[in-house]
């Protein structure tokens, strides 16, 4: 299927959020994930699927100072 990830066109061969995290080889810890425009809990990344043009952003924490 095709989604939107970071406002760039993705072709994903998943189902869930959690499929796309590990396919991209992302970290859990320090992210946090909006589909079309709505956090998802983290407790919710393995139970929620996506769709053909979702729109995912994915957002890092990044330590600095």
């Amino acid at each position: 299927m095709n989604i939107m990830l970071n406002d760039a066109a993705f072709d994903f061969s998943g189902d869930t959020l959690e499929d796309l995290l590990d396919s991209l080889g992302k970290e859990t810890k320090g992210i946090a994930v909006a589909i079309d425009q709505q956090v998802v809990p983290k407790s919710l990344w393995s139970n929620t699927e996506l769709n053909e043009q979702s729109q995912v952003f994915i957002f890092e924490s990044i330590a600095g100072g």
